[in-house]
């Protein structure tokens, strides 16, 4: 079981701010994300939560009081008394999604714009990666930089490392059926995939090979949510 869901923010917005949602988010997000003084920063922030709560009670039928959050070592977020439940969230422009599985998970969203000169930070780039952005112009080439920084992020969540590991010191290649990471040489055993279902976002997700389990899939396709969804499965 692995699934991918999308919420936007915006469209969302009256519920994500009403006085009900707020008392719905854990103290520690609520105060972290009131220090955002912007507020799509605080939509996108309480919007993230919200919707890993709204699947966490649809998939596992528990009460929104009993579930409690808790962070690894390098800070991914994991769901506390809970076997075989792993999500990961991000968020970006005013997209959130949250992708969930049966293992170890990882996913990434960036919005795609050409003001964030992400082509530029040579830093997070190999020398192949970049001979490739450089062969590209214009709006490809920002679409390619922002890919293989959602590729590496979604590899990073899911390997529960973070940004703990130079971004640079990984390398995706675009050589086979879908993308594959590789470190030293060596591709590792993760299994990675793209998704563009949604304009001006690059979006993908992670997720371990085997892990010593039945080999487990990745979403074919986004699931979209709404308003809707988050009361549906949280105000009960």
């Amino acid at each position: 079981m692995s699934e991918l869901y999308a919420l936007d923010v915006n469209s969302s917005r009256d519920f994500i701010i009403s006085d009900a949602a707020i008392k719905l988010v854990s103290i520690e997000r609520l105060e972290a994300s009131r220090k955002f003084r912007k507020e799509s920063d605080f939509l996108l922030s309480m919007g993230g939560e919200l919707l890993a709560r709204a699947i966490i009670r649809e998939k596992l039928k528990i009460k929104n009081d009993d579930i409690n959050f808790g962070r690894t070592y390098y800070g991914k977020p994991f769901l506390k008394g809970v076997e075989g439940f792993h999500f990961n969230v991000s968020h970006s422009g005013g997209l959130v999604i949250c992708a969930i599985s049966n293992i170890e998970i990882g996913c990434d969203c960036e919005f795609i714009s050409e003001e964030n000169k992400i082509d530029e930070i040579r830093i997070v780039y190999t020398d192949n990666e970049y001979k490739l952005i450089r062969s590209f112009k214009g709006p490809e080439k920002t679409l390619l930089c922002h890919k293989i920084w959602a590729l590496k992020e979604s590899y990073l969540k899911c390997a529960g490392i973070g940004l703990s590991e130079e971004p640079g010191s990984l390398e995706i290649s675009f050589g086979g059926e879908s993308p594959a990471v590789y470190k030293n040489g060596r591709r590792l055993d993760y299994r990675l995939k793209l998704y563009g279902d949604i304009k001006s976002y690059a979006m993908a997700a992670c997720i371990k090979n085997g892990a010593g389990k039945a080999i487990e899939s990745l979403p074919d396709k986004i699931i979209f949510t709404g308003r809707d969804f988050l009361s549906a499965n949280i105000l009960k």
